[in-house]
């Protein structure tokens, strides 16, 4: 058996909601009970156990138990998706949580659990960029390739986003050429410094669908560089921030969607959807386990032991 949804703040709290109120019931009873110097009978542990049992089903069902695999024919629909990520110096910021690099690794490996039939490839870029690993079905030797991706990648500091569209615009054209067919999307990850305004930055109408995502927030952080942080000329701390307006200005040029991850705005559930959701090339029928969501058990029984105990009533002291 396993569950849909993970134990969240709310069963945490009904948990310890619960043995509050039920402390608090038995210390009132032994209270009682030693100024009538009465006893407490055996039989109110067993309404107690009841309501663990109750309360089980019920944290259960919310969790949603699935078992009892059977066997479903689905169409598998595959696509391709180019990550563009930016490793210049001002992703180390940690204005979001660890950093903005940590943070753009955990979406790529977020984006590949969630599409196991899709291709995937990475290109890096800096002052320049490269292809870390080209569009490929084994995800395990992509993430290996991904997790080497970093600021260290790059001997001088500045970031060319020109260059890593470029790239990408090329590498997928020269794809297409070979025979692919399924459609490619590209996510560019960034912080959105370096991007000049006065370059005409354009993708190529072979992408299915452009999308930007922007990591970091307004107020900035200082830089980690050489066990310090990154100075300037006049050696005063060097703050980076997100450089929203530069984003949206590559937003209408490419003319992508924009996601912004940040303190105050985290778009990351609605770039999941859109990319889960996006229809790939049919590939064919496969079969695969599945697994129903059986909470109605759980409250069935937890409806009925509920009902039992407000049903019986049992005496708590003995006189």
């Amino acid at each position: 058996m396993h569950f849909h949804f993970a134990p969240s703040w709310f069963i945490y709290i009904c948990i310890g909601i619960f043995l509050v109120v039920n402390i608090v019931f038995f210390l009132r009873i032994n209270t009682i009970a030693n100024r009538t110097r009465s006893t407490i009978r055996y039989r109110i542990y067993l309404k107690f156990a009841l309501r663990i049992i109750v309360l089980t089903c019920l944290l259960i069902a919310l969790l949603g138990p699935s078992f009892g695999k059977y066997k479903s024919n689905v169409v598998v629909q595959s696509k391709n998706i180019l990550f563009l990520l930016d490793v210049s110096l001002s992703m180390d910021a940690r204005d979001v949580s660890p950093s903005r690099i940590d943070k753009a690794h955990t979406i790529i490996h977020n984006i590949v659990n969630q599409n196991p039939t899709d291709q995937f490839g990475l290109i890096a870029y800096s002052t320049g960029a490269a292809i870390v690993c080209p569009l490929t079905s084994d995800h395990e030797t992509f993430l290996v390739f991904e997790k080497t991706a970093s600021t260290s990648m790059f001997d001088n500091t500045g970031t060319n986003t020109y260059d890593a569209i470029r790239m990408s615009n090329e590498y997928v054209r020269a794809y297409n050429k070979n025979g692919n067919t399924k459609p490619t999307l590209i996510v560019l990850l960034t912080d959105g410094e370096g991007i000049d305004l006065d370059v005409p930055i354009t993708a190529t109408d072979e992408f299915a669908s452009f999308n930007i995502v922007g990591i970091g927030t307004e107020k900035g952080a200082r830089i980690p560089y050489l066990k310090s942080y990154k100075r300037d000329k006049r050696g005063e701390e060097v703050i980076s921030t997100l450089h929203r307006d530069n984003l949206f200005y590559l937003t209408g040029t490419t003319n992508a969607s924009y996601y912004e991850v940040s303190t105050m705005q985290n778009n990351e559930p609605t770039l999941y959807s859109v990319i889960r959701n996006f229809k790939g090339e049919n590939s064919g029928l496969t079969k695969i386990d599945v697994a129903g969501n059986k909470y109605y058990y759980f409250l069935y029984i937890a409806l009925g032991l509920l009902m039992l105990d407000v049903l019986i009533t049992v005496k708590t002291v003995k006189i």
